[in-house]
């Protein structure tokens, strides 16, 4: 099986603080708590007593006889025998233990799990132990307590790390165990940017709706009452077995899950907002945008519910929900012409007092706003770190999508949360909350994988997924070409410039509406192109939107403005793909002025020593970008455009059949060409 690589720092769903900065909630809480270690937090709630001359030692080993006291001071004994905290499977072979030895890992996991579980011993799935490099060496009959207690928040779960159960414990992991037995646990399980992918990607033995319905049931096997399960919205749109019903069998999945909220993403609106509201009813979980407005009354529309209200563990959770502020530019704009979409801070502070005065005990957020971690700093960025810097107080939770990034930290004291894309991990977020005050006293935030050695699959969920794949077999089983390698999306000079994947579909755009030039968004191209034989599911979900072609004619001056970037932004130079024309651009020049040559492949000039021709030359670009709004390119908007009937997916499989026709393989280092040099 393969396994994607990913920094280990985002690798566990519940990190060491320390790794992100980040201290326990602000929002909410007992504020004496915050930046206490969990030893002193215990020490705070009677349960821990301090060592001599008032002193904390966190890294001492602790007995079996004083985690039993620890036990005695939390009421946490009842069903119970005194026994049980002595035995130990790993170093007396069952034969117990002497009481003033250090209590370890595994023992503690069987003491915690019958404190929990009313003296039983736990039915619980035992694949949550393959998250560690050495399941083997944990005792057959200590695994379901082991389990057990890492699902309920005694362990963090670190992928592919040791868990080590022989090794004593010291009196601050003890303290971080107990701390579950102490206060009332909130389990916040997340997706985003699902995008249609409902099968498990079977390369990477990776995902799935099936196993997030199996992760979250184990969730729930621990914590049935407290745990809640949101999702960050681009639910539908991506995949041959999503598209194929307008997203329908997606929501179905979800359904079935038992989804608490979900967002509206900006691709929830691709098929218009009438199929939108057709989901919506679908949906039996509200799918939420508090900042959907319509311009003409400044009034939400009908349709776009700001929040919903959820019963966990007898608490209120009030959960709001916000598209991105980008939406306009990233769908279709035809699609959400009349709408506007502001700044979440202000609606936010609103909505959380509102639902304060309805009873709500805690407020989070789930929602399509974008986060990522600067590289040289790790700091959150983007619009879930401005909502969450922006607040004063009132939120407890952050979740977000949009960038496909995995973020994991606590801005502003408030865990937030994105978790990738496609189903490659599911976003945790647990709050420990008082059971008399219901304060937050504590959270942390990470990152669940979702190998598929990791749980087991939701049958329910499985059997929807596998009714739609018969639907869609036979068409999305068609091999259209073969590869010698993969084809992929990546750039040809790191961060800009053209692609394989892109070189061949504008080369496809180009010859199918014979014009001079193409162009192609880099962020309508989705996904990959292994190696081996290409079906057209493949093609699929490389190019998943219901884009088409149009055609104009452009000066060499707009042009270059198009290859130059959308806006006076370094990160928006030579972000789109192109066909037809050779162009040299210098990195060292000013923006704006990157570009220094462009012709045609016929030989005729567009643009050289700082003039334009003025010719006008024949494009082909898609409907989302001859909007002038699409990814910011307003230099498409000066001209008329005339449609074209072909789907780029469709002109795409074309192009890539009659490859295969002609009884050629393609070799993707061909793609490469000279159409971009960098002087």
């Amino acid at each position: 099986m393969k396994k994607r690589q990913f920094l280990t720092v985002l690798a566990a769903p519940v990190m060491a603080f320390s790794l992100y900065q980040a201290d326990s909630v602000q929002a909410d809480t007992n504020f004496d708590a915050v930046n206490m270690s969990a030893t002193e937090l215990m020490i705070d709630q009677e349960i821990m007593q301090e060592k001599g001359n008032g002193k904390v030692h966190n890294n001492d080993e602790i007995t079996r006889n004083e985690v039993k006291k620890m036990l005695e001071r939390a009421d946490e004994m009842d069903g119970l025998n005194p026994k049980d905290i002595f035995f130990s499977d790993s170093s007396n072979k069952g034969k117990g233990a002497n009481p003033n030895e250090p209590i370890t890992k595994v023992d503690m996991a069987k003491v915690f799990t019958l404190a929990m579980n009313d003296g039983e011993k736990p039915d619980v799935d035992l694949e949550v132990l393959n998250n560690f490099n050495d399941t083997d060496s944990i005792p057959a009959e200590a695994k379901p307590y082991v389990a057990y207690a890492t699902l309920a928040g005694a362990f963090d779960i670190s992928f592919e790390d040791e868990f080590n159960p022989t090794e004593p414990m010291s009196r601050e992991e003890v303290a971080e165990s107990f701390k579950p037995l102490v206060f009332d646990v909130i389990d916040i399980l997340s997706t985003n940017d699902i995008h249609g992918n409902i099968e498990q990607d079977t390369e990477y033995e990776q995902g799935g709706m099936a196993l997030v319905g199996g992760i979250i049931e184990d969730f729930r096997s621990v914590n049935e009452e407290g745990t809640v399960v949101v999702d960050g919205g681009d639910t539908m749109q991506g995949t041959l077995i999503s598209n194929s019903f307008d997203g329908l069998s997606t929501i179905e999945t979800l359904n079935d899950i038992g989804y608490d909220a979900g967002a509206i993403g900006n691709h929830e609106f691709d098929w218009g907002v009438d199929v939108l509201q057709d989901r919506l009813e679908d949906a039996n979980y509200p799918i939420l945008g508090a900042n959907i407005f319509e311009e003409e009354t400044g009034e939400r529309p009908e349709w776009a519910e700001p929040y919903t209200m959820v019963e966990i563990d007898g608490y209120k959770l009030g959960i709001i929900g916000f598209a991105t502020t980008e939406t306009p530019e990233t769908t279709l704009s035809t699609h959400v012409e009349g709408l506007e979409f502001p700044t979440p801070a202000p609606i936010a502070e609103e909505l959380t007092a509102e639902l304060k005065e309805q009873g709500a005990d805690m407020v989070m957020v789930t929602s399509h706003l974008p986060g990522w971690h600067e590289e040289t700093t790790d700091e959150i960025m983007g619009e879930l770190a401005d909502l969450a810097g922006a607040e004063n107080g009132g939120l407890d939770a952050l979740v977000g999508g949009h960038s496909h990034e995995r973020v994991a930290g606590h801005i502003n004291d408030i865990p937030v949360v994105e978790a990738d894309e496609y189903t490659n991990a599911i976003g945790h977020i647990q709050f420990f909350v008082d059971r008399d005050s219901k304060e937050i006293y504590d959270s942390e935030v990470g990152m669940l994988e979702t190998y598929s050695h990791l749980a087991g699959e939701d049958e329910s969920v499985r059997e929807i997924v596998e009714y739609y794949q018969g639907e869609v077999e036979e068409i999305t089983s068609e091999v259209v070409s073969t590869t010698e390698g993969p084809i992929t999306r990546d750039r040809m000079y790191g961060d800009l410039g053209v692609s394989q994947l892109g070189n061949m579909i504008t080369d496809a755009m180009r010859e199918r509406a014979d014009t001079d030039i193409a162009f192609q968004n880099s962020g309508g191209i989705r996904n990959n192109i292994s190696a081996g034989e290409i079906t057209y599911g493949d093609v699929f979900e490389v190019l998943p939107f219901d884009n088409y072609n149009v055609t104009a004619d452009m000066t060499g001056e707009q042009i270059k403005e198009i290859l130059e970037g959308p806006a006076e932004d370094d990160s928006n130079f030579m972000q789109i793909q192109f066909s037809g024309m050779n162009v040299v651009y210098d990195p060292s020049q000013a923006d704006g002025e990157r570009v220094s040559s462009i012709e045609l492949w016929d030989g005729t000039p567009v643009y050289t020593e700082g003039e334009s021709n003025d010719e006008t030359f024949s494009v082909v670009t898609n409907n989302f970008l001859s909007t002038g709004s699409g990814d910011g390119y307003y230099t498409f908007g000066e001209v008329e455009w005339d449609s074209d009937p072909d789907f780029q997916r469709e002109l795409f499989a074309d192009y890539l059949r009659d490859i295969r026709d002609r009884g050629e393989t393609i070799n993707p280092d061909d793609a490469f060409d000279d159409r971009l040099i960098e002087e």
